[in-house]
């Protein structure tokens, strides 16, 4: 097959002028930056056939990094400097410094986890969490699942006696490696707990429709570390491990052997390619002191050779503060305009410099930040900087493309998605396609909405909400085992996960799948703060994330009615909080609802101008900002008030003590309010009373209302004004919270 810009001299209309050859021009087009070859991509379907072709992308691979072999190219992200910008850097010694690709994931403080294997890097978000896989040269990237929160490392409980599950991992490390047999990249990452006592593998292999999966042989039970990213070298994966050497990781056949370090090693280990080779680091204990460097030479014999001891305290006074860092590692050879062969090193600084490992020699500085458009940066334990390459290898579609491109899974999924969570956690586990489609956001997103429609209420009872522990209402048989908390209050399910208050700290969960994330909150001065509001969550639809929000008092006189308001803010996954501008009024010490995209509160009573009707204080999840809505007509004069929501829609909750009656008022679309519900309980004294009993949820099967004293469950018929109790405990027995929860296999929790 001719390559598509092969022409004839009577197409070309110079009947007398020869074409170029089309070998020329392939030399040529391969020889161009990999972006400029994505552009040539787009002129035709031939031109994209053609610069896609194996063939092609090796030849481009060879040719566009010729120069590299002499004059590397490295890829900076300064996310460390305070002047950053969002962008990633290149920069190659002797050049300028280029602008390469938008962060546009803004992924906090992106670090460059490998060098570039058939292209690819693995990049680790230390601040949000979370791996990709980049190809710097097109500026493609490949977000892999579960590696935020891994669910290995998730706390998950099963049961009430089951807390927690074995084994419980805290470590991960993951690798970036390349399968010569298949041409396919494969991600590995081991697990571990700190003892060493156990430890397991998971495979994602890029551009196929499936999910992590057990490696063909499990690793022996050591402790990795994640901080020490496993280093690809001739096939291999080496991981470091603690006291005990290298754990190799074969990519084509799967299985795990054993090195040896080489001796002596002291502080810092650090493992890295070079020269072709696995190369180990160490420092000499001490400030500025010898610096050891061994190649792997022989993998079979394990034989280490030393390549060089440096003397960081012989080098010039000037260049030992100026190279000061907590993180000095070897990038790569490098060859000098004398022809002598050095080794770069770069720093947590992002400054680079030479070394001749024969000569004792000053290191040559090649480059640093200060004076550029970076700016200087701040020290940090990890390089931020690594080697770049051409190449236009791609990063692969994500999970959910190709496992939704497949008619198949599309229908398995119609029918998975109505299922229990528990059931369709199960059958995750049929096969790979299954649990590939089954994690993805797409299938959990409309599971969470499907498997609850037109579902009567599901409760469940919290035995402990220190720990998490929750028991389906028709299994609690055991009311002596109820740990009594006063304080403790839970909001209405908000797409598939609930949040609570209890005391000082607040917590998020999902019961269903027995997910659970404790939330302390920092008090500087526990005597003048006061909390209000409770906690409250709901969803922001534009980038499907779960939002928290925390109001409180920082002064608070109920008798001069003054008070200072604090809100901040945060995503579920986050762990750091936002501040945002407080409400215009104060709110409420009850526990607020979630509905239509706003998290509303109702007004602090005691501190508002007395009103003919109650105030409520609405946060707006998209606008990030707060606004105040009229609330129904009736006070808090004659009993409790609540808000909750029912059927879709903002309710608030109005008692009488004087008639022992619950009015129920909801919004409509227009703003006003209507009168929904008339509980009438005076029927049904002493069990339920307006001052104890709280409406729950509504059955949209029969319209019947779920009440809640903390001692009696049942269902009112508004129509019939006839109750039933569902579940009671004894006068004996502490009271008990219950808490309406969803189907839901959302988890977005981090570790324990």
């Amino acid at each position: 097959m001719e390559p598509p810009w092969a022409t004839t001299a009577a197409e070309t209309g110079q009947g007398t002028t020869p074409p170029l050859p089309n070998e020329i021009l392939t030399e040529i087009l391969a020889r161009l930056p990999a972006k400029s070859i994505g552009r040539f991509r787009t002129v035709s379907r031939e031109w994209s056939t053609m610069l896609s072709s194996p063939s092609f992308v090796g030849l481009h691979a060879r040719l566009a990094n010729a120069m590299s072999r002499c004059r590397p190219r490295l890829l900076l992200t300064p996310a460390r400097s305070p002047s950053y910008d969002g962008y990633v850097y290149s920069w190659r010694p002797g050049g300028p410094l280029e602008k390469l690709m938008r962060d546009d994931l803004r992924l906090g403080c992106p670090i460059p986890n490998s060098k570039p294997c058939h292209g690819l890097i693995l990049i680790r978000c230390s601040n949000k969490g979370g791996y990709l896989v980049c190809n710097p040269s097109t500026g493609t990237m490949l977000a892999l699942p579960d590696t935020y929160a891994p669910l290995k490392l998730t706390v998950r409980r099963k049961s009430a006696g089951n807390l927690f599950r074995i084994p419980l991992f805290w470590e991960v490390c993951y690798g970036l490696g390349y399968c010569s047999v298949t041409k396919k990249h494969k991600v590995v990452r081991i697990f571990s707990d700190p003892c060493g006592s156990a430890s397991s593998c998971e495979v994602l292999i890029l551009d196929t429709p499936s999910y992590w999966r057990p490696a063909a042989q499990q690793p022996p039970s050591y402790y990795v570390d994640e901080n020490n990213p496993a280093v690809f070298v001739n096939g291999y994966l080496h991981f470091f491990i603690y006291e005990a050497g290298i754990i190799t990781f074969n990519t084509t056949c799967e299985t795990f052997g054993l090195l040896k370090l080489p001796s002596p090693h002291w502080q810092k280990p650090l493992l890295t390619e070079l020269d072709g080779c696995l190369c180990f680091c160490s420092e000499e204990p001490g400030s500025n002191a010898h610096f050891l460097v061994f190649l792997l030479r022989d993998h079979v014999e394990a034989r280490w050779e030393k390549l060089c001891s440096i003397d960081r305290s012989a080098w010039p006074e000037s260049e030992r503060r100026l190279l000061q860092s907590f993180c000095i590692a070897p990038l790569c050879m490098y060859h000098s305009d004398d022809g002598r062969k050095k080794i770069m090193f770069g720093t947590g600084t992002l400054k680079v410099f030479v070394v001749d490992p024969d000569s004792e020699d000053a290191p040559e500085i090649l480059f640093t930040p200060d004076g550029t458009i970076i700016g200087s940066c701040d020290d940090d334990f990890y390089l931020t900087l690594g080697l770049f390459e051409e190449h236009l290898g791609p990063v692969g579609r994500t999970i959910e493309e190709m496992v939704f491109s497949s008619p198949t899974t599309k229908a398995w999924s119609d029918v998975l998605k109505w299922m229990p969570a528990r059931s369709v956690s199960e059958l995750s586990l049929v096969c790979r396609e299954w649990r590939a489609m089954i994690m993805t956001d797409r299938f959990v997103q409309s599971h969470v909405i499907y498997a609850n429609l037109n579902k009567s209420p599901r409760v469940m009872i919290i035995l402990d909400a220190s720990y998490g522990l929750y028991v389906d209402l028709k299994d609690f048989t055991q009311p002596w085992a109820l740990v009594n908390d006063p304080d403790l209050l839970c909001s209405q399910p908000c797409h598939g996960l609930n949040v609570g208050s209890c005391g000082t700290w607040d917590f998020v969960c999902n019961p269903a799948m027995g997910y659970y994330k404790r939330i302390d909150i920092e008090t500087p001065n526990d005597d003048e703060t006061f909390f209000a509001g409770r906690i409250g969550m709901g969803y922001d639809s534009k980038i499907n994330k779960h939002v928290l929000v925390h109001i409180s008092y920082k002064t608070k006189d109920l008798v001069t009615r003054e008070y200072k308001l604090e809100c901040k803010l945060r995503y579920v996954k986050e762990k750091l909080w936002h501040m945002v501008d407080a409400p215009p009024i104060p709110v409420a010490d009850m526990p607020p609802a979630y509905v239509n995209g706003k998290i509303c509160w109702m007004a602090e009573p005691n501190l508002v101008p007395v009103s003919l009707s109650c105030k409520i204080v609405a946060f707006n999840v998209d606008a990030d900002k707060f606004e105040i809505r009229e609330g129904p007509p009736c006070g808090h004069n004659n009993g409790r008030m609540f808000m909750l929501q029912l059927r879709g829609a903002l309710c608030v909750a109005c008692s009488d003590k004087s008639t022992n009656v619950i009015d129920i008022w909801m919004m409509q679309d227009i703003g006003s309010w209507s009168m929904e519900y008339h509980i009438e309980l005076s029927e049904f004294l002493p069990d339920y009373s307006s001052e104890n009993t709280t409406p729950l949820a509504v059955d949209p099967n029969d319209g019947r209302i779920l009440l809640n004293t903390g001692r009696s469950l049942g269902y009112y018929n508004p129509k019939m004004g006839a109750l039933e109790t569902i579940f009671r405990v004894n006068k004996y027995c502490l009271k008990f919270c219950p808490i309406i929860c969803e189907e839901s296999l959302v988890c977005p929790l981090g570790p324990l």
